[in-house]
């Protein structure tokens, strides 16, 4: 298998892994703000989740037009941002825009002709190890909701 299935059929693995979490999460405990000693719900973490698919989506377009310049991501001020966004947002449109999110950063990484070393870094960093960050609080929660 080339570099770029093997990347994408990891990210398949994770997402599934993710979104069966999520699915059993109770929708009136989707704002319940201990998911982690930061105060998030499910649903900023869903929220957060979807910018940075976003973001890194535009970057990979832009790899694959020759036309990416690298940037400080300014990943805290940027978590904030999207935190604040996120939390002005209904539930149920902030699942929707994360299933386009992520849908936009698969087909912008499968688009590409060449994997280099930044795509992939890119993709990984945010498509599936960003997600693994996240798994050991979602478990955490949607066991204390099972639970509960």
């Amino acid at each position: 298998m080339d570099p770029k299935q093997e990347l994408l059929e990891v990210e398949r693995a994770r997402w599934r892994e993710f979104r069966d979490l999520v699915d059993r999460i109770p929708p009136d405990r989707m704002e319940d703000p201990t998911l982690n000693a930061d105060g998030w719900s499910v649903k900023d973490l869903l929220w957060h989740i979807r910018c940075w698919n976003a973001v890194v989506a535009d970057e990979l377009e832009k790899i694959e037009a020759g036309t990416f310049e690298d940037f400080d991501w300014n990943t805290e001020e940027n978590n904030e941002r999207f935190l604040a966004e996120g939390r002005r947002m209904d539930p149920v449109n902030v699942q929707a825009e994360l299933v386009v999110s992520r849908d936009h950063a698969v087909r912008a990484m499968a688009a590409l002709m060449d994997v280099p070393p930044k795509a992939e870094e890119l993709f990984s960093e945010t498509a599936f190890k960003h997600i693994d960050d996240h798994l050991p609080e979602l478990h955490r929660f949607a066991e204390r909701v099972a639970g509960a």
